[in-house]
């Protein structure tokens, strides 16, 4: 895409979206341009209050961002929180500081907000029975844990890996990062002991998400990979006395039969199967992977499927909203991406399934590392039109909201129903 130099800038976007709470606004753009924190900050989030893991779920390269523990997800005033991933950073990136035991967020010389972090949660240093650190089982989010049952995508295998994606690169076997292993494949009793110690906190956890990279191993596509969910989701079941607990699976389109396995089998609440990119041609593009196994046309029609068995808004799909501008063939035009995404939006919503946005970012293990991103009201907009196609249907997005996820601008806009 190319450089415009009438892009507005934060104060700017804010002044011309009254609409749009200016908290909701700033985490878009942290999340768009990236935050890093200093020596100083780094340091007092060490502190046992704050101190997280020094390892993510994915096996990126923020893994070796820095041999000590990051912070949690960053929560702004207001209680909106903010996911960002260490580790790819720019010299356009913010920068959070600690001043006089406040956290600081910084655009130059510039003080912008204070921040504070989500609390390090009481099972993150704790170990299961058969000896692995907890905190490598389930990622904690402000109010929910993140379970990753298998950290390998196979797509990269052969070259498929969609082309924003940095995720799942290097985990072929287990391997130690920040002093903790993390192993390839989750051993169903770790979820089960490592749910049940986190859920001794009370208060702090309403919802258990299960995503891993792709496996499209099996008798049938995807049966080992869905045969793995069951098990995991089985275990964690073990910790509730209700048929279903809060939870949500983001996962690759399934056949019907495999969805009618994960909904009967287990507790599931939710399911997610990532479209990623709403263009047909885009698609084909940028997720070739998605492409070979099977095509846009089976992901969409997972995403209906799972409609008449999980219950309408209760299927969820995600986009990475600004890819769709990756050059040489994305949209040149803004109003083009921005109506491609709101038409496919409305599509999806009059179904009954849900899509949210993700912000790009170009990852520098990915194919579109160094590519521009949208400007900030690009973002502004596309939550906008997203929110407001969602509530003319009747949709609000309770497995993926502000408490849940943290991750998509839209859904924090529902707060505001």
């Amino acid at each position: 895409m190319a450089m415009d130099n009438n892009e507005l800038n934060l104060a700017e976007v804010i002044e011309k979206y009254p609409d749009v709470p200016r908290f909701i606004i700033l985490k878009l753009d942290l999340q768009l341009r990236g935050v890093k924190l200093t020596d100083r900050a780094l340091e007092a989030v060490q502190d046992d209050r704050y101190r997280h893991s020094g390892i993510s779920l994915y096996g990126t390269e923020a893994d070796k961002a820095s041999p000590k523990a990051a912070p949690g997800p960053a929560i702004l005033r207001d209680g909106t929180t903010v996911v960002y991933t260490p580790g790819n950073e720019s010299e356009d990136s913010y920068v959070i500081d600690n001043v006089d035991g406040k956290f600081l967020i910084l655009d130059g010389e510039a003080q912008i907000e204070e921040v504070d972090f989500s609390p390090r949660p009481a099972y993150y240093g704790k170990k299961t029975s058969r000896g692995v650190p907890m905190e490598s089982v389930a990622n904690a989010r402000p109010q929910r844990l993140d379970i990753t049952p298998y950290r390998y995508c196979h797509f990269w295998d052969t070259g498929h890996q969609c082309k924003y994606c940095g995720f799942f690169t290097d985990l072929r076997e287990q391997r130690q990062v920040g002093g903790a292993q993390l192993i390839k494949v989750l051993d169903p009793e770790d979820a089960y002991e490592t749910v049940k110690e986190a859920l001794k906190e009370p208060g702090r956890f309403s919802q258990i998400y299960l995503t891993a990279g792709t496996d499209y191993g099996g008798p049938k596509p995807f049966d080992n990979e869905v045969g793995r969910y069951i098990e995991v989701l089985q275990a964690i079941g073990r910790n509730f006395k209700s048929r279903r607990f809060p939870s949500q699976l983001m996962a690759p389109a399934y056949s019907k039969a495999q969805l009618r396995r994960l909904h009967d089998e287990t507790g599931l609440v939710s399911y997610c199967p990532d479209i990623e990119v709403l263009d047909e041609s885009l698609f084909k593009w940028i997720c070739p992977g998605k492409e070979k196994w099977f095509g846009r046309d089976y992901w969409v029609r997972g995403a209906l499927d799972a409609v008449d068995i999980f219950g309408w808004g209760n299927v969820y799909s995600n986009i990475v909203a600004g890819v769709e501008t990756a050059q040489p063939h994305g949209f040149k035009a803004i109003d083009e991406a921005l109506k491609s995404n709101l038409e496919g939006c409305e599509f999806f919503a009059r179904h009954g399934v849900q899509v949210l946005a993700v912000v790009w970012k170009p990852w520098k293990s990915s194919a579109f590392r160094g590519q521009k991103q949208p400007p900030l009201e690009y973002y502004v907009r596309l939550i906008k039109g997203f929110h407001d196609i969602k509530r003319a249907y009747g949709l609000t997005p309770d497995s993926d909201d502000y408490k849940h996820c943290g991750n998509h601008g839209d859904s924090d806009l529902a707060r505001l129903d």
